[in-house]
């Protein structure tokens, strides 16, 4: 009998890299996707071109947020009764609700955990805590305010320095649309009310760094041992997903071998048992801590396609198998690219037809293209089309206005 794996999450080439990272065993794999309703309010279940893979047993639909009918689904579709089934997040919302229903779903399933303990790897989403951990190991961290957003309003404290920058002090509440540079008290009011709009949230106002490179380290951790095979540099981040590359540069770690000692420290401080990834930066002459991230980065497959297969160590482990004599390293360079960003990219406006071809061409690692598992990248080159067509009808209309 095969192992059965679930996969969830909304991004379709961190789905697809997770997939094909787990080719290699022959798994029975169901992609879970967590989506959105359509204008009639039905659940768009439009078959994303990565559900196109060869190595998919199956695909499932849930409302993105519905926490309680992510459960049901597992429960009711997904769990096995002659072995348990391994569960991979693949999002914070994901994440943070295999971590809520851990005490449930443990009798039926594998999935990454801190200790074993519901609710562990929500309490490790806050960035307040991360932080805190962050000053006890010595690394540099913005410091931050926060401020309550609530339905009746919210108070900005005393001691803001402008700029700031805002994010959610938990991702899952809000995410990304909530990141803003604030160069004054007005500008942070507006994001405030902004927030206010979408219901009671708690926001981080830091200190703004001047940022002159972005990396990012993903890894594997056991409980034990902590595994980082290399570091990611942004060249490109995409303009219509903040805080997402477009395009980036696989490396070994020769060079960062102190900081990211620290990094390993901070994992097993954690207790986190699965794949992560760790955001940090370079600026004003220091290396800063971002964030860590507990589950599959966006990026992860440019590490996997460099010969680490960090997933696969991650359902070894889980099912009690051996996973400590594989690679554990990066050796060499290679840039990367993700399509999906960059085809948003372009239909936005932000990039010429002749640039996004251009960066599509420069990169040594695909996300999408695939020789032995061709069809996403058909589905994905039909989308592009697709978007073809809408982007030059916007522009002719554009011009008789």
């Amino acid at each position: 009998m095969k192992q059965k794996v679930v996969i969830i999450g909304h991004g379709s080439t961190s789905r697809l890299g997770i997939v094909r990272a787990l080719a290699e065993l022959d798994f029975e794999i169901t992609v879970i996707i967590t989506s959105f309703r359509n204008r009639k309010g039905e659940l768009n279940t439009k078959r994303p071109f990565d559900c196109y893979s060869r190595y998919i047993s199956r695909i499932l639909y849930i409302f993105a947020g519905d926490s309680e009918g992510l459960v049901n689904l597992l429960l009711n579709e997904c769990r096995d009764l002659e072995q348990k089934v391994i569960v991979l997040p693949d999002s914070d919302f994901s994440a943070a609700t295999l971590d809520d229903n851990y005490d449930l779903l443990q009798n039926y399933f594998l999935i990454p955990n801190v200790n074993h303990t519901a609710g562990s790897i929500r309490v490790w989403m806050d960035k307040n805590r991360q932080k805190v951990l962050a000053d006890s190991l010595g690394l540099n961290y913005a410091r931050s305010n926060t401020i309550k957003v609530q339905k009746d309003g919210y108070i900005i404290p005393c001691g803001i320095h402008y700029p700031c920058f805002t994010k959610p002090q938990v991702t899952i509440t809000g995410g990304k649309q909530y990141f803003r540079k604030c160069d004054n008290e007005g500008q942070l009011r507006e994001l405030l009310d902004f927030v206010g709009s979408r219901g009671d949230a708690v926001i981080l106002a830091e200190e703004y760094i001047n940022i002159e490179s972005e990396y990012a380290l993903l890894g594997f951790s056991d409980g034990n041992q902590v595994v980082i095979p290399g570091i990611i540099q942004f060249i490109a981040n995409s303009k219509s997903h903040f805080g997402i590359a477009m395009k980036g540069v696989v490396m070994p770690t020769d060079g960062f071998e102190q900081l990211l000692e620290q990094f390993k420290q901070y994992v097993l401080r954690v207790g986190f048992v699965g794949v992560f990834d760790i955001d940090f930066f370079w600026g004003d002459e220091k290396w800063w801590f971002g964030e860590m991230n507990l589950r599959f980065g966006g990026s992860g497959y440019a590490i996997t396609k460099m010969g680490v297969n960090l997933p696969v160590m991650l359902v070894n482990h889980l099912m009690g198998k051996k996973w400590d004599d594989m690679p554990r390293t990066v050796k060499g360079t290679a840039t990367y690219v993700n399509e999906r960003m960059c085809i948003d990219d372009w239909y936005k406006g932000f990039l010429t037809t002749k640039e996004y071809k251009s960066i599509l061409k420069s990169a040594d690692i695909s996300f999408v293209y695939d020789e032995e598992d061709s069809l996403p990248q058909k589905m994905f080159e039909k989308d592009y089309m697709r978007l073809l067509i809408k982007r030059v009808i916007k522009q002719i209309l554009k011009r008789k206005l």
